[in-house]
């Protein structure tokens, strides 16, 4: 499987890219990033038939572990897909580290 590290989501085109991110509404709603789609890990079984496969798909969870069960089951599924390793925590810290 395929996987970029958290600092590396600030580069990405979401025209170009779908960033799936997988935690719940809540979270998404409070600091999800800038366009991505929210997709929680809980109604997953429905919500990845409704994923295009015409661009790469980047998942990101809490901590990078839940995300990379799903970048599994897309790439089984034939999509190009990446896990964001460490996940919004990760990507959390590298923004703090950036603002310093």
């Amino acid at each position: 499987m395929k996987s970029i590290n958290a600092a590396e989501i600030s580069a990405l085109d979401t025209e170009k890219v779908l960033l799936l991110d997988i935690r719940s509404r809540e979270e998404f709603e409070n600091t999800g990033i800038k366009g991505s789609v929210n997709v929680p890990f809980d109604e997953i079984s429905t919500g990845l038939s409704k994923l295009p496969k015409d661009k790469p798909v980047y998942v990101l969870c809490r901590t990078g572990d839940l995300s990379g069960e799903v970048a599994e089951i897309l790439e089984g599924r034939g999509y190009d897909v990446y896990n964001i390793e460490g996940g919004h925590a990760a990507y959390i810290v590298h923004l703090a580290l950036l603002n310093e």
